[in-house]
């Protein structure tokens, strides 16, 4: 239902109106626009030290982020932990599709390998063979179950053992040295006290595990075979050892040589209890003890083969790697902490001295734990949980609104919109947030919008409302995903936009339907003006028009607006482009200027997110002391964008592969962005960023 427009008053909003309006009559995407560039902007005035510190909240996410202890972030997951024999802990660290290979020192000091070691996806194993070498197997592309076991050789990666082929079998194992063998799988790889890697290998329809063996200079050799779910731990003299839990019964059995060449494995006498105890590994200088992880308890403690314990110790999650060290006896283990609701919940990495268990609590030896939740209060004794997305809007000198998602800790209520002072001081209103919509500040009024009732919702700014009010309802916020724009131009007057994707899918979130493009107004009586687009056309994989001819606003992700003499209007686009069968390839992001009849078109460089249905950048941000000057945010960091010296990259990292946030003074880290909004003063930014807001003092 289009509601009746409304006679537009003021001059300067008429000039923004006459801005859209002409614009819409240009050719659009990619082209430069008609008129002069703008002058430079002036100097703005000087700013404070540039810098990121923390506002409010407490620090703490997963990442890729070097440091010492707790100033250190890992990765979501950590597969193939293992320890040198001078106590350095290797690792291979997995965060979404992105794979790297870590090193912590003894001093607990973390360092990842430069951008060159970065591994495909599925990557299994991790051991330290006898020369001291971290080997880790790495699937081969386009040669199905096909994997090369490498060594990490400073910056780089070299085959050690793998990759002999044959077309006509492309499903089996073969022994010998270097690329004459084929590996399908490296599970369960230990180094025995023989110097030999001992691993379990199995084809895609093989019935069984083989148990074989991977020799210093790259031989591998088949030994017998292994039930399927065998789990290799070696015993505390070094001998190889299989363990099996399954249908409720549990089997210890170790390696024996019987005679040149032939292997059998030799049942153990245990009471080790079913189903309650994994075994992690030996317990060193022991007689035939095991650290072992009861999941129902959550504890570790040391196992022995007749089922009695000793030594428990409580853990705050599960872990998922274990590694002893030899040196030392002591037993690191990656946990993840258990929070429904947050699958990438950081590592952490916990260092367990083989003595009676300390009556004091563990703590983490490397990276940090989120510190989310709800808690009030100033500077880092609030907490905020931003897992389930967050919102943020502020004007002026005046607070900071932040909404936030469900996310983990609140059980699935709607958490409240929580205020934010210039000074830090955090509080929540009696706003209940609705997930489903924006945030804005227009009229004196808090704005969201429900998406299931196309409706723009608002309660008085001044905190004295305790529910959304319905405001304005119009069939016409109901294109793909609702409104993705709400924000007030320098005039206060209401703008809104949707985007839309085009069908044809692509997988992930892409859209599969259909949708509309519009740009409009909302006047402070509520009425509804759409300005560009049409209602009532329906774009489809079928006719969603090619990138050379797509009106400029067809993909609209968020627009800012300038109160200069002559006003500007800056307008994101993340431009889809589509293969020629019609389904979704790649973003194309653009800034759109708009002054007057002059339109303006600069493409910004694409990011290699690794996740192509996630969009370069998601916000705009500009600053009344800083014309000129616009802000963007990005997967991990904060980008500025002048005529002069094009996109710099602010606060963050240019690799969006999650980091972590390192305060400090520029260029300082942050990690996955959540919003960037106008700071408590003339040259800082808020940002939101691993469940804490920030201050992002500028630079000049």
């Amino acid at each position: 239902m289009k509601q009746p427009s409304e006679t537009v008053a003021s001059a300067l909003t008429r000039r923004h109106f006459a801005l859209w309006m002409t614009a819409s009559g240009l050719t659009a995407c990619g082209g430069g626009g008609s008129g002069e560039a703008p002058a430079p902007a002036p100097a703005p005035s000087a700013p404070g030290p540039s810098s990121v510190s923390l506002l409010a909240g407490g620090l703490g996410g997963s990442g890729f982020l070097a440091g010492t202890g707790t100033q250190a972030r890992l990765p979501w997951k950590l597969i193939g932990p293992a320890f040198t024999s001078q106590g350095h802990l290797w690792f291979t660290g997995e965060h979404l599709d992105v794979q790297r290979i870590g090193k912590v020192s003894p001093d607990g000091a973390l360092t990842y390998r430069t951008p060159e070691t970065e591994l495909p996806a599925f990557v299994t194993g991790g051991v330290v063979d006898v020369q001291d070498r971290y080997l880790v197997a790495i699937p081969v592309a386009g040669l199905g179950p096909v994997r090369v076991i490498c060594t990490v050789q400073g910056d780089s990666l070299e085959i050690l053992a793998g990759l002999a082929t044959d077309p006509t079998q492309p499903d089996v194992m073969q022994d010998g040295k270097g690329r004459s063998a084929r590996i399908c799988q490296f599970d369960s790889p230990v180094l025995a006290g023989d110097g030999m890697v001992y691993f379990l290998d199995r084809t895609f329809l093989g019935p069984h595990e083989m148990l074989r063996t991977l020799a210093p200079d790259g031989t591998v050799t088949s030994l017998l075979p292994a039930p399927v779910g065998s789990r290799l731990v070696l015993s505390p003299t070094g001998a190889v050892r299989k363990f099996i839990d399954a249908a409720g019964h549990v089997e210890w059995a170790e390696l024996a040589n019987t005679a040149p060449g032939v292997y059998a494995w030799n049942l153990l006498p245990s009471n080790w209890p079913s189903g309650s105890a994994v075994p992690l590994a030996p317990v060193k200088g022991s007689a035939d003890r095991y650290w072992g992880y009861d999941a129902a308890a959550k504890t570790v403690a040391h196992y022995a083969l007749d089922g009695t314990r000793q030594n428990a110790r409580q853990l705050p999650g599960a872990p998922e790697a274990a590694a002893a060290n030899p040196a030392t006896g002591q037993i690191a283990l990656s946990i993840r902490r258990d929070l429904p609701g947050a699958p990438l919940f950081p590592a952490e990495l916990y260092l367990l001295d083989p003595s009676p268990a300390p009556t004091a609590p563990l703590s983490a030896w490397v990276g940090l734990p989120d510190q989310l939740g709800h808690a009030d209060g100033v500077g880092d004794a609030a907490r905020f949980d931003f897992t389930g997305g967050a919102h943020a809007v502020s004007e002026g000198s005046g607070p900071l609104f932040v909404a936030v998602g469900a996310g983990t800790t609140y059980g699935g209520a709607a958490p409240p919109v929580r205020t934010v002072a210039p000074s830090g001081q955090v509080a929540s209103t009696a706003l209940p947030y609705r997930r489903t919509g924006l945030l804005a500040i227009a009229y004196g009024y808090l704005l969201t919008c429900d998406r299931s009732t196309n409706t723009v919702l608002r309660t008085p700014k001044n905190g004295s409302g305790t529910v959304w009010e319905p405001w304005v309802q119009s069939s016409i916020f109901a294109g793909y995903g609702g409104l993705q724009v709400l924000r007030p131009d320098t005039t206060g007057l209401l703008w809104f936009a949707t985007r839309t994707l085009p069908a044809g899918g692509g997988g992930g979130s892409n859209p599969t339907g259909e949708g509309t493009s519009l740009i409009g107004t909302i006047s402070a009586t509520g009425q509804v003006q759409v300005l560009l687009g049409d209602p009532q056309q329906v774009y489809s994989a079928a006719n969603y028009p090619p990138l050379a001819q797509r009106p400029w606003y067809l993909d609209i992700t968020d627009i800012a607006f300038e109160g200069t003499a002559s006003p500007v209007s800056w307008v994101l686009c993340n431009r889809t482009v589509l293969t020629s069968q019609g389904e979704f390839e790649r973003y194309a992001p653009e800034l759109v200027r708009l002054e007057g009849a002059t339109r303006q078109a600069f493409a910004l460089p694409g990011l290699d997110i690794h996740r192509r249905e996630l969009m370069p950048y998601q916000q705009l941000c500009v600053l009344p002391s800083r014309p000129g000057q616009v802000f963007l945010s990005g997967p991990c960091g904060v980008y500025r964008w002048t005529v002069a010296k094009d996109l710099e990259l602010v606060a963050g990292q240019a690799d969006p592969t999650p980091g972590g946030v390192r305060l400090g003074s520029l260029p300082a880290s942050l990690n996955l962005v959540k919003f960037i909004s106008p700071g408590p003063d003339a040259n800082s930014l808020y940002v939101g960023s691993e469940n804490s807001v920030l201050r992002l003092n500028l630079p000049a």
